[in-house]
């Protein structure tokens, strides 16, 4: 499983898991510098609330 998320120490978007089909409590691991993000499931949550945000704007800018 491939997640493209950019490291806030390196930038590099390559990571690794431990297991090939991660799960939600697994910890994000930069592959490059071996930096921690933190869960896929806050990974997952935090890509969503920007999502909802991305789209809440464009509904508002729609509507003037």
């Amino acid at each position: 499983m491939q997640i493209e998320i950019p490291c806030p120490k390196c930038r590099n978007t390559r990571m690794k898991f431990e297991r090939p089909e991660p799960l939600d409590t697994d910890i994000l691991i930069c592959f490059t510098c071996g930096h921690e993000l933190g869960t896929l499931g806050s990974a997952k949550a935090k890509m969503l609330a920007a999502y909802e945000r991305m789209k809440k704007q464009a509904q508002q800018q729609r509507k003037h």
